[in-house]
């Protein structure tokens, strides 16, 4: 955990803690009593670990033994183009309490969460990200009983929070340890030769391989033209990669699947009627049924279809590639795989090349394997 000291509170509008040093050790402090608050604010750096809390950690004394006092921590998140102002900033109110050592002037540690209420890393519905302004507010609240009559006396004042120490490239989510990882296993600490575009380009042409290999399954609704025999699917449905089972709206059983577009051809020149369509081909970009529709329908045809996912960026926009997250290692071995097929003058390129694309293949089919198995699960059941 990184610790980041807070060396300087922002007075509030109400009653403000007072300063002072102790007799002893000359340590500066600042006294509080019930109602007394101040801000400060920190500026969420590039290695945050994404997903994980802030803590305030307080070292703290009183003269009483064992008392009780509250600690109240509102937290504000500032992220530029969202917010004009810190007021117009959603918060959220963190409390808790503690009591007093049973020795008088005990200085203690306390620490509690002052984000993810509700979810680790979310303050106010947002998830906090690198460059967000955090402003706190901190306030000492009554005690449920037994309250402390004494001023806390705070000696310091620090904010911890888990960070990505190892990372090195700039890249969010898991698209940036992907990259990482390419790069230790190529032995390059820096992007000399293979640089953030290259791997990304790479991460995005893995992503379309397993497409291909109809890894990524749904079903969508798409609308259906009375008297209409032919549906653009490209159109329709712009990420498809492979229909698989078509139904018509509101019946239990999938149209037949016909053998080629001929078949269709002489289905349709025989008999060019309207009703419920129960065959389909599909030629191309286009999804051709007999017999056409006798109605218009919003939601005519449910398409069960493998499709290709949005591209990965590097930003945060989309940084995470949409599968279980124990099978990053399959983008690693492709980019490493493409960057020996890059560099195949190099002595020993070819058998790196030949040994990453063993690698690569054996995990895809550890992916597919379980694909297949949900997916027969799933379709079982209509």
């Amino acid at each position: 955990m990184a610790a980041i000291l807070v060396d300087k509170l922002i007075a509030t509008p109400g009653a403000a803690p007072e300063e002072g040093y102790d007799p002893v050790s000359q340590a500066g402090y600042s006294q509080w009593r019930v109602g007394d608050e101040a801000r400060f604010s920190v500026i969420v750096s590039e290695d945050y670990r994404k997903g994980s809390d802030y803590f305030l950690s307080l070292r703290e004394s009183s003269p009483s033994a064992s008392a009780k006092h509250g600690w109240q921590v509102a937290t504000s998140l500032l992220r530029c183009g969202l917010h004009a102002t810190n007021e117009q900033t959603a918060y959220q109110t963190f409390s808790c309490e503690f009591s007093a050592d049973t020795t008088p002037n005990q200085l203690t540690s306390r620490k509690f969460a002052v984000t993810g209420s509700v979810s680790p890393g979310i303050v106010a519905g947002l998830p906090v990200q690198a460059q967000d302004i955090l402003s706190f507010r901190l306030t000492r609240v009554s005690a449920s009983v037994d309250e402390d009559p004494e001023p806390i006396r705070i000696f310091g004042i620090a904010l911890e929070v888990y960070t990505d120490s190892t990372r090195r490239s700039a890249c969010a989510g898991r698209v940036g340890k992907i990259i990482d990882a390419v790069r230790d296993l190529f032995n390059e600490s820096t992007a000399g030769f293979l640089s953030d575009d290259f791997i990304l380009r790479g991460i995005n042409r893995c992503q379309q391989d397993l497409a291909q290999e109809d890894y990524w399954r749904t079903e969508s609704c798409i609308p259906c033209v009375a008297g209409s025999y032919r549906v653009n699917l490209m159109t329709a449905i712009p990420n498809y990669q492979r229909l698989h089972q078509v139904y018509f709206n509101g019946q239990c059983f999938p149209m037949t699947p016909l053998g080629s577009f001929s078949e269709f051809e002489e289905l349709r020149t025989g008999a060019n009627v309207s009703g419920q369509p129960e065959c389909y081909v599909v030629q191309n970009d286009s999804l051709f049924v007999w017999p056409t529709a006798s109605a218009d329908l919003a939601s005519g045809f449910c398409v069960y279809h493998s499709y290709l996912p949005d591209d990965l960026t590097c930003s945060d926009v989309n940084p995470n590639p949409p599968l279980p997250r124990a099978h990053d290692i399959l983008f690693v071995y492709y980019v490493l795989r493409e960057a020996f097929l890059r560099d195949r003058h190099a002595p020993g390129a070819d058998v790196k090349f030949q040994e990453y694309s063993v690698l690569y293949e054996r995990e895809k089919q550890k992916l597919l394997g379980e694909a297949t198995q949900t997916n027969l699960k799933v379709r079982s059941y209509r």
